[in-house]
């Protein structure tokens, strides 16, 4: 879908949006609530641990996970999978980095084509079984590359850009601490409408994916520039979503903000396809964090940044907690 156009893409993610229901999405809230619990009880046995390997890279794999309906036993090697693909996301990977990436690619669809095959099998609830039902109900059914590519697709997206906003939302609370206790007070009297909005907010002030590159497909005038058919430019995003002629006090994180038509999950055709399940993490995951660990405090500043321009991710989040939150 990411790199095909009408036709082809509306066939693609018509195909995946029928089975991708907010409906679908809605019903996997109580298992995403229990799931970062169980994370952060296991965590918080420690003083000290590092949030990104003990809850914001293992949660996404596991809704992922449980979305493809890929088996317990199996999921380790998710996380390293999406690790080595999205090398090929950045700007000036080596040849070693495209090698590496493009094997990882040449296994995980060895894996997904057998799960494939056992799903057509014997079907499921999962996310793999849906489609391959859906695609021979509606006389439109994928093709196992087609079914492989997307589902690698939405491990790479539903995974990557979940991380990197849970730890760049809990950088920001800790840096602004009176918008953190807003939070952490809407988190503990279950106030998802003020979850919501500071999802999105939190999305806007340091977006997960700060750039992404696109073609131009047709001649086209950006203010006193014009863009040529055969172009590649690269939107930036973190830019837009600070556009001061767009957003008042655009530096500003602001619980309070409601009119936040930020660009983090995309605009247009391209839209996020799994936004909804997304927003669904980062709601469960600062509720979690804040209601259960109010306490809890970084370590080490300033936090380092992985190298890379498109997705905007910490090497690792040490943190610490104190006297152990209530979780009655």
């Amino acid at each position: 879908m990411l790199d095909n156009e009408p036709p082809k893409h509306t066939r693609l993610r018509r195909a995946f949006q029928q089975a991708f229901t907010p409906a679908r999405v809605a019903a996997m809230r109580p298992q995403i609530a229990q799931q970062a619990r169980e994370l952060l009880e296991t965590a918080m046995q420690c003083a000290q641990f590092d949030l990104l390997t003990a809850f914001a890279e293992p949660l996404p794999v596991a809704v992922i996970a449980d979305l493809l309906g890929i088996p317990p036993g199996d999921r380790a090697q998710l996380r390293p999978f999406s690790a080595r693909i999205v090398q090929l996301y950045e700007l000036g990977y080596s040849e070693a980095q495209a090698r590496d990436a493009n094997q990882a690619v040449v296994e995980f669809s060895a894996y997904l084509q057998d799960l494939i095959a056992q799903r057509r099998k014997q079907p499921g609830t999962d996310l793999i079984s849906a489609l391959l039902l859906l695609g021979e109900s509606a006389g439109e059914a994928l093709s196992p590359v087609e079914l492989a590519a997307n589902c690698i697709l939405l491990l790479n997206a539903g995974h990557e850009a979940t991380v990197n906003a849970i730890s760049s939302g809990m950088l920001a609370l800790a840096r602004h601490p009176r918008q953190r206790e807003l939070l952490a007070a809407a988190a503990r009297r279950g106030d998802e409408e003020f979850l919501a909005r500071a999802v999105e907010e939190l999305l806007r002030f340091d977006t997960p994916l700060p750039m992404f590159e696109r073609w131009v497909y047709e001649d086209i005038a950006v203010g006193a520039h014009t863009l040529r058919s055969g172009q590649e430019v690269a939107l930036v995003f973190a830019s837009a979503n600070r556009d001061g002629e767009r957003f008042a006090n655009p530096d500003t994180l602001d619980f309070s903000r409601t009119d936040n038509p930020h660009l983090s999950l995309g605009l247009g055709i391209h839209h996020c396809l799994g936004a909804a399940l997304a927003r669904l993490e980062l709601q469960v995951a600062f509720a979690t964090l804040l209601s259960r660990c109010p306490s809890l405090q970084l370590l080490d500043e300033p936090v380092r940044y992985r190298a890379g321009f498109v997705l905007r991710g910490h090497v690792r989040m040490p943190v610490q907690w104190g006297e152990r939150a209530r979780t009655s």
